[in-house]
């Protein structure tokens, strides 16, 4: 220990005497680990560690797969199976979607609500803070109707009234018992505020075409996720009987989620690694460069009677303090880098995102800068350590350290090799990025996006319970926005191009046979009234849109899509030929195309180019309860939304109006995480090609200053400046053109892991990574300018008079 603190006494010492070196070195290390805190903190949260529930490792996502969808939700009858036959499991917790209105409180407002079965609570072993959760008897047709709020919901609309516990609400006009309020963590499924009794009806096991339930289950003791698929592949053979196709898988469920998003993830963390490796090769070149200065100073330490192991030992130290504070600066900036991230979410999406809000520097994380800056110490100390140890004592009191450099030189070429090898991964991953995000912003929409004002409605089951109700809701609420000053045109649909998410159908032609179940033709499927076309600014390109007169004792109707036209009827107009869009009884329901419309781009940018082929019935024939209301205005669309806001409710008190924002925020927030990928790996990539431009800068400075006599005597003997330069030059462009060449190769393998995340554009697009590679080349060479200079500056009577 006293000989440990005596190297780290001395260590200090010299590290202040070189502030210079030290504060480069400092800052370096303290952007590469910095930028690794910040990432691993998103991908812990998001990814790895999206749950704070006991024993995670056992839980489990069970899913359905059919050909062409890997995640398809599970049918009532598969529900039911799991629960006769999934003895492995302890509970089969299932749940879906049940968005609701609460009122009664003060304004009425849309939450987001789940319906679940009781046994949820159990698998996932979370009590209620205040109250309880649900019991298995509330999930009986006839129960009392209960409730069990969020956290954040109860905090936001009750107040942090613990005596709402007992209290009745109103949910979409029916009043339900509190009887329990969850934890601030618990955010499951998704981000929801609310959570209600799943009443599976009697005939359960018989239901398996409507796919709408998901299911959570925990592992019994000495259960394994292998064992369980071994179990549930049993069921295989009675669902394909029913179901063609069709098969149950289990999953972690800290893979629930979207995997892109964990790709992304792993993408940018992978990033910030190479950051750090590029960090850690400049730091290692400098400690080489800091080591070759001191070799007298170590021949004489070795002189007398220092062991090789001793003199690595000291140097190890200094590594490990200058890691200490590269890693406490490491830390302060991923502070505020998590601080900036979180900022750049909307307040009103960050409450729909879990585990978001919750990102920050906990133990895990801590751990992680721990180990990444003992990684760091090993990488840039470990080589020079060894390198200055191996230093003849002899070789250099005689030669005063001349000639020593070549081994040194060689190592540190080497080191900035790297850097640019890494460097090019990063810009070409960066690049790929930005070209894919500027292919999604320069892709025609298809509609027009100014100038539009967007909101939701749900309306409530209780009030308006029949469809005629339902309709003639929705025509006073179009009647009244399109009487407001600076309205244009008003309408409803079922979901918004470019919006959250759009539904799917199975579509049939009639005179075709129709696909083997299993491998039917799906399309988007949208409901709207008859003025959402003019309203949304998207062309008619044949035949006629909806009128009044397509209600629901007319002929059943529909418009298509462009794309959709030009693929199934390719041998003249699809107006007046039939379709069917999923069938009711076992039996095709045919509706005749009286029109084609044009494509309009969806959120999906990386399924079919983004453009599905999309289908439209009129909301007189088939009634949807949740629409989005599009507003077309004259100037700035946020401009009305008081006057629109005010008039739904002056239509019904008790309606929420949600969601309420302009169009281009709509599709600002659908780019959102391509953004964030792009700015993140431009930034990463800058950070790398700036550290590899000072690892160029150094390597040539230190040439230059090493063959400082060997210049001169060539100047004497004759040589040119010119010639000079050209061989100073080629020996900087020696290690970008080798790191080059590895960067190339290792870009089209990151180009490759993240192929699905581009849009429009090919991972191997040769020109781009010709242009980058050449890009590199040019960053090396400026920073090679100011030493070449120098080199053509030698005087060789100054050089040999220093000799």
């Amino acid at each position: 220990m006293d000989t440990f603190l005596q190297d780290l006494r001395y260590a200090v010492r010299g590290l202040l005497r070189d502030r210079a070196f030290t504060l480069v070195a400092v800052l370096t290390l303290a952007v590469g680990i910095g930028a690794n805190t910040v990432i691993f903190s998103y991908l812990d949260r998001l990814t790895l560690r999206p749950f704070d529930f006991p024993e995670l490792e056992r839980l489990v996502y069970i899913t359905e797969q059919q050909p062409g969808y890997e995640r398809l939700r599970l049918s009532l009858a598969t529900v039911s199976d799991l629960r006769e036959e999934a003895s492995l499991l302890e509970g089969v917790g299932a749940y879906r979607w049940w968005d609701t209105n609460l009122t009664g409180t003060v304004e009425p407002e849309r939450v987001i609500g789940y319906q679940v079965s009781p046994e949820l609570f159990t698998a996932l072993r979370t009590p209620a803070a205040l109250g309880r959760a649900l019991l298995p008897d509330e999930a009986k047709e006839g129960s009392h109707q209960v409730v069990v709020l969020s956290h954040g919901l109860w905090e936001r609309r009750f107040g942090k009234d613990a005596g709402v516990v007992g209290r009745s609400v109103t949910l979409d006009g029916a009043p339900y018992t509190v009887v329990g309020v969850m934890p601030p963590d618990f955010r499951f499924p998704k981000a929801a505020e609310l959570w209600v009794p799943l009443v599976l009806p009697a005939d359960a096991s018989a239901r398996r075409r409507e796919h709408s339930y998901q299911v959570v289950g925990r592992l019994k003791d000495g259960a394994t996720l292998e064992s369980l698929r071994a179990q549930l592949a049993r069921l295989h053979e009675r669902m394909a009987a029913e179901e063609p196709g069709h098969r149950i898988f289990a999953e972690p469920l800290r893979d629930y989620g979207d995997p892109k998003v964990r790709l992304m993830m792993w993408t940018m963390l992978g990033a910030t690694a190479l950051v750090l490796l590029v960090a850690c090769a400049n730091v290692a070149g400098m400690m080489l460069a800091r080591a070759a200065r001191r070799a007298r100073e170590l021949a004489i330490r070795g002189a007398l009677g220092a062991s090789r192991w001793r003199m690595a030992r000291q140097l190890l130290t200094e590594c490990l303090v200058l890691s200490l504070p590269g890693a406490v600066a490491g830390l302060l900036l991923a502070l505020w880098g998590i601080d900036l991230m979180r900022s750049g979410l909307p307040a009103d999406m960050s409450r729909h995102v879990s585990g978001w809000e919750h990102v920050g520097l906990d133990a895990r994380v801590l751990g992680f800068t721990l180990a990444v800056s003992v990684g760091a110490v090993l990488f840039f100390g470990l080589v020079p350590a060894l390198r200055a140890a191996k230093v003849q004592p002899a070789d250099v009191l005689r030669r005063e350290g001349r000639g020593l450099a070549g081994g040194r030189q060689r190592l540190r070429t080497a080191l900035v090799a790297a850097q640019l090898a890494f460097a090019l991964v990063l810009t070409v991953c960066a690049a790929l990025n930005a070209r894919s995000f500027a292919a999604m912003m320069n892709t025609p929409a298809g509609f027009e996006r100014e100038g539009l004002l967007t909101l939701q409605l749900g309306v409530s089951t209780s009030k308006y319970r029949d469809e005629d109700a339902v309709r003639r809701y929705y025509e006073e609420a179009l009647a009244r926005l399109r009487a407001l000053p600076g309205v244009g045109a008003v309408a409803a649909a079922s979901d918004l191009p470019l919006g959250p998410s759009w539904s799917t159908r199975t579509l049939e032609l009639d005179g075709r046979e129709p696909l083997p179940e299993g491998q039917e033709l799906r399309v988007l499927y949208q409901i709207v009234t008859e003025d959402y076309f003019r309203t949304m600014g998207i062309p008619l390109r044949d035949g006629a849109l909806f009128t009044e007169a397509d209600g629901p004792e007319a002929p059943k109707v529909v418009l298509i899509s462009e794309s959709l036209a030009r693929r199934h009827f390719p041998d003249g107009s699809a107006v007046g030929r039939r379709i069917a869009l999923g069938r009711v009884d076992g039996q095709p329901v045919w509706r005749t195309v009286a029109g084609v419309v044009a494509d309009v781009q969806v959120s999906d940018f990386f399924f079919n180019g983004g453009r599905r082929e999309s289908v439209y019935v009129p909301h007189r024939q088939v009634v949807e309860r949740d629409m989005f209301l599009a507003v077309r205005t004259a100037g700035d669309p946020m401009s009305v939304a008081p006057a629109v806001r005010r008039e739904l409710l002056a239509l019904d008190s008790e309606q929420p109006v949600a969601a309420m924002k302009a169009m281009e925020r709509v599709v600002h927030e659908t780019l959102l995480a391509p953004r964030y990928g792009m700015v993140l790996l431009l930034v990463f990539a800058s950070i790398a090609l700036g550290l590899s431009a000072v690892g160029v800068y150094g390597v040539m400075a230190y040439s230059v200053s090493q063959r400082t006599r060997e210049l001169g005597i060539r100047m004497a003997l004759g040589a040119t400046r010119a010639e000079v330069m050209r061989l100073v030059v080629w020996q900087g462009l020696r290690p970008t053109l080798t790191g080059v060449a590895v960067g190339l190769v290792g870009a089209v393998a990151a180009a490759h892991a993240m192929a699905s995340l581009l849009y429009g554009v090919s991972p191997f697009d040769p020109v781009l990574f010709l242009a980058m590679a050449a890009f590199l080349v040019t960053v090396a060479l400026l920073a090679s300018l100011i030493p070449v200079r120098h080199a053509t500056r030698v005087d060789p009577a100054i050089a040999l008079r220093a000799e």
